[in-house]
């Protein structure tokens, strides 16, 4: 089985699809935009790509590849904690300067502007790619946040672990095949109203969803480059139960009764539910 993964190596992504594929033979890809394009031609069996940050919020790259992917699906979530560290060279000098992903710095923010408050802020494609470019550099001055071990692979002392306590991210497994119902499921749909200027739409959508007492986890908007928006929404239940088919009914007749435009409404897949926010 071949799994196509959010790269490079010695990444936080890489560490959790070999606990969940330890068999696997595993693909590091960039960006998330090739994984979920290697999934959707066949050039993999799974991908593994991050959802959801408990401190930065959704991964709006992963939304947009899947909502312009046609048969990649979400078959499972996953969470995992994130342990961030801070490294230098062992004859480091004041640090001036931090490398690391645009994520990792968003998370660590607090860490950073009550221990370097000054230090400038230097984005890497990767955490590994931040502690390699530092180890590689020879510079002093700087340092990076990541994984321990990938501080540790380059050659560098770790200052300080764990700087951003109770770090979740939920990664999700992605597919081609419809995820069998298992009772406790979650959906994410994306929703495309057509009409820009509709007054009360997003109201009339949530109205459809409370009226087959249908739960929503969040509701979340991202433009469309048109003057429009993309409505994501993540609900509790399986794509196949009844009331969660009437509602995907109901709303695309109310935004498109036609049915002339496809992308009115867009399920990203039907999963179970991991309860991923339970017991931080």
């Amino acid at each position: 089985m071949r799994i196509a993964y959010l790269g490079p190596e010695k990444t936080f992504t890489e560490t959790l699809t070999r606990q969940i594929f330890p068999d696997a033979e595993l693909v590091p890809m960039i960006p998330i935009r090739r994984v979920v394009m290697a999934v959707e031609r066949g050039n993999v069996d799974l991908g593994v790509i991050p959802l959801e940050n408990i401190y930065n919020g959704h991964v709006i790259h992963t939304l947009d590849s899947l909502t312009r992917c046609e048969n990649v699906r979400i078959v499972q979530e996953r969470k995992m904690k994130v342990v961030h560290c801070l490294g230098a060279l062992p004859n480091h000098g004041k640090i001036t300067r931090i490398h690391s992903k645009d994520q990792a710095l968003e998370q660590c923010d607090q860490y950073i502007f009550e221990n370097f408050p000054d230090a400038e802020l230097v984005l890497a494609s990767s955490t590994s790619e931040a502690a390699a470019y530092i180890a590689q550099s020879g510079y002093l001055d700087s340092a990076a946040i990541a994984s321990e071990a990938a501080l540790k692979q380059s050659g560098l002392e770790i200052m300080a672990v764990d700087i951003c306590p109770n770090n979740f991210t939920r990664f999700i497994v992605l597919g081609r095949n419809l995820t069998p119902k298992t009772g406790d499921d979650k959906t994410i749909v994306a929703i495309h109203p057509i009409k820009r200027d509709q007054p009360g739409v997003l109201a009339d959508i949530t109205d459809i969803f409370r009226s087959q007492h249908i739960n929503l986890e969040y509701v979340h908007s991202r433009p469309d480059r048109d003057n429009g928006y993309y409505f994501y929404v993540e609900l509790d239940g399986h794509e196949n139960d009844e009331n969660v088919r009437n509602s995907i009914v109901a709303i695309r007749y109310s935004l498109d009764a036609r049915h002339k435009h496809p992308d009115t409404l867009k399920v990203l897949g039907s999963f179970p539910n991991s309860h991923w926010k339970d017991e931080n």
